[in-house]
C-alpha cells in the first residue's frame, strides 16, 4: 500500500541516440514504468506518470548517452506484458551494456508473504514476486540495474528486515538494486492540492534530483563527474527520510551516472541548494539548526513531521513558513526570503511532553505556483536516559562469495547513536558498520537497525575463513550499552 502524504498521458518515447566516436562499447538502455490506478489500491495519479517523466528528463542528462529509453504506451498489466517491453528494450543488449529498469508502482504483501509489485491499468491487477521479477531478466546480457518506488521494495533484495531469506533476490554481481524503503515500510508520494497536474513520489523526486544539472548533481560527494551506486545511496539515505533507501551491493563502486564536471551550471537552477543539517541527532530540549542557500527571491517552508504507531503522522504535519525576511521578498507573503546564504533554527514541540522518536523535516519551496521539496531530513531524537535493550544477531555460518553478503541485526528499544563491528576470533576490528551514526526507523520487530557485510575488510580484502562475532555499541548521551553477536563461521 502506497500512502498519499497530505501536503498541500502515457506516451510511448523510444528515443535512440547515436553513441559518440570513440567511447567504449557500453550502451545504456531504459525501460521506464510508471502505474497509477489500482483495483485494490487507491489511484496515485499522476504522481508515478509524473515520475517517469522525471526519470526521463534525468537521465537525458547522461554524459554517456543512452541508445534508448522506452515508455509504455498503454498500462503494464502483467508480468507477460512486462517482459515483452523488456525484451523491446534489453533484447539487442551485449555484455558490457548497461539495462535500467524503473518502476513505480504501489507495493505489498501477497496471502503467501511474498513481497510484490501491482501492475495494473485500473480494471485489471496482477502482482510480480522478486523472484518472478529476477526471472524476467534471464538470457537479457549485460548489467541490470533495478530502480523500484513502492512499498515493501526493499523486501526484493531481503533489506530492511529483522529476519532475512535464503537466499535473497538479485544476489549476482549483474545485478545492482536501488529501492525506495525496506521491506517493512511504507513508501510515500504526494498529489498537488490545488494543482491536481503535481504530483510525485518522494524517493523519485530526491533521486532524480541527485542526479540533475538543476541541483548541480549533489549526488556526486567527491565531484569527479561520475556517480556510484554507493555515492547515490548515501545521497538518497541523507536527503529521503520517509522511508529507509536499501541497496544491493551494500558498497558498489559501479558508476549508475555520469555528467560532465566541466559543462559548467545549468541555467534553471534549483532556487535552493546545499541545504546542509547541523546534526542528525539531538535530544528532546535541543532545537535543530539547518542552514542553506536561496539562488533568488523564493518562498520557503518547512514541514515538519513526526512518527507514531509505527509509521509517519503526515495528517498531523506541522507546515512552518520562513519567516526571517517577511516583507522584504515579496511584501506580505508568508515564507518569502531574499538570495543569499540562510541559517535558521526549528525547535521542535510536541504537546505530549518528553519527546524523543523520529522527526522527518521536509525543506519546501514554492516557485511560480509549483511546489518542490528540496530535501527530507530523518532527525533522530534520543530520550535523557532510558534501557537500549540492546541485542546483536547475525548467521552462525557465512561462505564467502562474490555477491554474497552476512545481514547483521541489531534491536534497540529507543533510538540512539550506533557502532557495529566486525571483530576476528582475538577481538581485533575487521571492519567498522557504522560508527556512532543516529538510528532511523525501519518498522521491524523487534525495533532495530539493519547492517550488512560482504566478508572483506577495512581494505576491500577477504578476511580469511574462521571465527567472527559483530559488537554493538549503543549511546543515549553519554551512556553507552554494548552487545556481541554469537560465534560467525566463515568458509571460503
Amino acid at each position: 500500500m502506497r500512502i498519499i502524504a497530505g501536503l498541500l498521458v502515457a506516451l510511448t518515447l523510444w528515443i535512440p541516440f547515436p553513441a559518440c566516436a570513440g567511447e567504449t562499447a557500453q550502451q545504456n538502455r531504459a525501460l521506464l514504468i510508471g502505474v497509477d490506478q489500482f483495483v485494490s489500491q487507491e489511484s496515485t495519479y499522476p504522481s508515478s506518470a509524473n515520475n517517469v517523466q522525471d526519470m526521463y528528463k534525468a537521465l537525458l542528462n547522461s554524459a554517456k548517452p543512452f541508445t534508448e529509453i522506452l515508455i509504455p504506451d498503454s498500462p503494464v498489466m502483467s508480468a507477460e506484458m512486462l517482459r515483452g517491453w523488456m525484451e523491446q528494450a534489453f533484447g539487442d543488449a551485449g555484455a558490457d551494456d548497461y539495462n535500467y529498469l524503473y518502476v513505480s508502482t504501489h507495493g505489498d504483501y501477497d496471502a503467501d508473504g511474498n513481497a510484490v509489485l501491482l501492475l495494473s491499468d485500473g480494471q485489471t491487477e496482477s502482482q510480480i514476486t522478486a523472484s518472478e521479477l529476477e526471472a524476467l531478466f534471464d538470457g537479457i546480457q549485460g548489467m541490470k540495474i533495478i530502480l523500484l518506488d513502492a512499498c515493501y521494495s526493499g523486501a526484493f533484495i531481503g533489506k530492511g528486515m529483522a529476519l532475512q531469506p535464503e537466499p535473497p533476490g538479485f544476489c549476482s554481481p549483474d545485478f545492482k538494486v536501488l529501492t525506495s524503503s525496506g521491506a517493512m515500510e511504507e513508501s510515500w508520494y504526494w498529489n498537488g492540492q490545488e494543482n491536481e497536474a503535481e504530483g510525485s513520489f518522494y524517493f523519485t523526486q530526491i533521486l532524480t534530483q541527485g542526479i540533475s544539472p538543476r541541483w548541480n548533481y549533489p549526488a556526486d560527494q567527491n565531484r569527479d563527474g561520475s556517480i556510484t551506486l554507493t555515492e547515490l545511496h548515501r545521497y538518497l539515505l541523507k536527503n529521503h527520510g520517509a522511508s529507509t533507501p536499501q541497496v544491493y551491493p551494500q558498497e558498489d563502486e559501479t558508476v549508475i551516472f555520469q555528467y560532465d564536471p566541466d559543462a559548467g551550471t545549468d541555467d534553471d537552477r534549483s532556487p535552493i541548494v546545499d541545504v546542509v543539517f547541523s546534526d542528525d541527532l539531538i535530544t528532546a530540549d535541543e532545537t535543530l539548526t539547518l542552514s542553506f542557500t536561496a539562488l533568488r527571491t523564493v518562498r520557503v517552508a518547512y514541514q515538519i513531521v513526526y512518527r507514531g504507531d509505527g509509521r509517519w503522522l503526515f495528517d498531523e504535519a506541522e507546515v512552518v513558513y520562513d519567516e526571517a525576511e517577511r516583507f522584504t521578498a515579496f511584501g506580505d507573503l508568508a515564507g518569502a526570503i531574499l538570495p543569499g546564504r540562510k541559517e535558521r533554527t526549528i525547535t521542535l514541540d510536541r504537546e505530549t511532553g518528553n519527546l524523543y522518536g523520529y522527526v522527518l523535516v521536509q525543506v519546501l519551496s514554492l516557485e511560480n505556483g509549483k511546489l518542490t521539496m528540496q530535501t527530507g531530513h530523518v532527525i533522530t531524537v534520543t530520550p535523557d536516559t532510558g534501557d537500549l535493550t540492546l541485542d546483536a544477531q547475525a548467521p552462525a555460518a557465512f561462505a564467502f562469495a562474490e555477491g554474497a553478503e552476512l545481514p547483521v541485526f541489531v534491536a534497540h528499544s529507543l533510538p540512539c547513536a550506533l557502532s557495529v563491528t566486525v571483530m576476528d576470533s582475538e577481538g581485533k576490528t575487521v571492519k567498522r558498520l557504522s560508527y556512532r551514526s543516529p538510528t532511523r526507523p525501519l518498522n521491524t520487530v523487534p525495533e532495530g537497525s539493519c547492517f550488512y557485510w560482504d566478508g572483506r575488510n577495512a581494505s576491500g580484502d577477504p578476511v580469511p575463513a574462521g571465527e567472527y562475532c559483530v559488537l554493538a555499541e549503543g549511546w543515549i548521551g553519554e551512556t553507552v550499552c554494548t552487545a556481541q553477536s554469537e560465534t560467525i563461521t566463515i568458509t571460503r
